[in-house]
């Protein structure tokens, strides 16, 4: 087994777990439908987190060229993943039968938003310095408006602003994943 291998192991591990909390949390609102109030913007933000779960599997690809690693590198290439879990795991409700989605969002919404600002920084800025990579590539730039737009939901109960600025992250993501990253090859 190769390295490359060994270390994809463990992070699919938990971006499986993640992905698993998304369809889950999913399905589990589809059983109760009946009694479910949708919101848009939870919706788009469980969407989003399913995405971003891809993004970070398509971009370990990037660990391919690894010929040794360290531990606290291990664990700067798996926090993002494990903070994408927990958002995945914390966007359903632990019940979902009587549930108003809207009121579960905005609720939970200063501490997904920080979590994904965590995600973020950590990814944009922790993981480039301790793997040596430059921190202002142009993969990287896109972390600076995420942090400020998701620091703007953090704090901001207007339905007007989540409104706009949550869809606004989500096309930064996929564009972010298009763009930067578009094609994984063994070259």
């Amino acid at each position: 087994m190769q390295l490359f291998e060994f270390l994809m192991v463990l992070i699919s591990v938990v971006i499986g777990l993640g992905l698993t909390e998304i369809l889950s949390g999913v399905a589990n609102l589809l059983r109760a439908r009946q009694t479910v109030r949708v919101h848009w913007i939870h919706a788009l933000f469980v969407f989003g987190i399913f995405f971003a779960l891809l993004q970070q599997w398509w971009e370990s690809w990037d660990m391919v060229g690894l010929e040794s690693i360290g531990f606290p590198v291990v664990l700067a290439l798996l926090a993002p993943s494990v903070i994408l879990f927990l958002i995945a795991h914390l966007i359903f409700p632990a019940r979902t039968h009587d549930v108003d989605l809207e009121a579960y969002y905005y609720q939970q919404a200063p501490l997904l938003w920080g979590l994904v600002i965590l995600g973020t920084l950590e990814g944009t800025f922790v993981l480039p310095l301790m793997v040596g990579d430059r921190i202002l590539e142009p993969a990287n730039i896109s972390g600076i408006p995420l942090v400020i737009l998701s620091a703007a939901l953090v704090v901001s109960k207007s339905p007007r602003v989540h409104s706009v600025v949550a869809p606004l992250i989500l096309v930064m993501v996929v564009l972010d994943t298009i763009l930067a990253n578009p094609a994984i090859s063994t070259l």
